[in-house]
């Protein structure tokens, strides 16, 4: 019986699904989010995706997996946060959606745990129970885990908020509402909009780009342009502030950084270690800063554990069930 997970990453900029079996991505695709769209018709676009997978191979396929870059109610498979590219995303039924088309159970978690889990059981932070993950990209992604339990709190918003700690009380409205979040000095959907606005703008290479992005920032920086150099040096600071804010709450011994952004892990994770040691309450080096392992499939592999939970949960309780009879 050839058993896989189908597992669905819904990133701010794609969205990823596998076929999964025992760790292995067996077969995958990967489609633009799209923006400002149905959920439900996305959902159509994904399962549409989903048949053609599972119509490549003889598979058994045990459940979906779904990741999802907002607030959720694990338990409830309960998309809670308004969420700017699927504006209906809290009226979907989601088990439903999963009963309905393929006969089969859900799960349902934030993407940032996903990938956490996915890191934690597959990548680099196997044989490690309290560890901390930060994706560096449309925003400041991330999760927490403490003594081997992925913490979700009453709220379900416990280690997710990171990139939304306030660090510059005079600083521009964040996307949530509030004033200052580590989000709006340094992400990918602020980014643009705070480098243009910087004195010396005018005088740097940087003006040249249609779109400033990191990419741009890092190439400049590398190139000797002393705007880019001081953008960079802004945004190591503003990453390794959130690390240590995270560090302090959560007490991990690992700190994993993931993300596209990660191809700089040379200039990266050097510059957040260092900022450990020298401004948190932490200073013999015991937190170990690494970069995430598993960078394309974090989240797929995430989804799949929980989907491989759940199997085990049903076997457990059908079998309770059975010797009460």
């Amino acid at each position: 019986m050839n058993e896989v997970g189908i597992a669905i990453d819904m990133g701010g900029t794609t969205i990823k699904i596998g076929i999964v079996r025992d760790g292995d991505v067996l077969d995958h695709a990967i489609v633009v989010a799209g923006s400002h769209s149905s959920l439900k018709m996305k959902l159509v676009e994904i399962g549409d995706i989903i048949d053609s997978l599972l119509s490549k191979g003889k598979y058994t396929p045990l459940g979906i997996g779904l990741a999802f870059p907002g607030i959720v109610d694990a338990r409830a498979n309960k998309i809670i946060s308004k969420y700017v590219k699927y504006p209906d995303a809290q009226q979907m039924n989601l088990s439903q959606w999963a009963a309905e088309r393929w006969q089969l159970p859900i799960v349902l978690e934030n993407d940032a745990r996903a990938a956490l889990l996915g890191e934690w059981r597959y990548g680099a932070g196997k044989g490690c129970d309290d560890l901390v993950l930060v994706t560096l990209g449309t925003g400041f992604g991330t999760a927490a885990m403490m003594n081997g339990t992925l913490l979700r709190g009453r709220n379900h918003i416990a280690g997710n908020l990171g990139g939304h700690i306030t660090i510059n009380l005079q600083g521009s409205i964040c996307n949530c509402g509030n004033i200052g979040c580590l989000e709006t000095e340094c992400s990918a959907w602020a980014i643009d909009h705070y480098v243009r606005n910087l004195e010396g703008f005018n005088q740097s290479t940087i003006k040249e780009a249609k779109e400033i992005s990191f990419r741009n920032i890092f190439h400049a920086s590398a190139t000797g342009d002393a705007f880019a150099i001081k953008v960079l040096k802004h945004c190591l600071n503003v990453w390794s502030i959130g690390v240590i804010s995270l560090v302090h709450a959560y007490d991990p011994e690992k700190v994993i950084v993931g993300g596209g952004i990660m191809k700089s892990k040379e200039v990266i994770i050097p510059h957040i270690s260092e900022m450990i040691k020298k401004h948190s309450w932490i200073k013999d080096g015991s937190v170990d800063v690494v970069s995430a392992e598993q960078i394309d499939f974090a989240g797929i592999l995430g989804m799949y554990h929980l989907i491989s939970s759940l199997k085990t949960k049903l076997k457990s309780t059908h079998e309770s069930g059975y010797n009460n009879q």
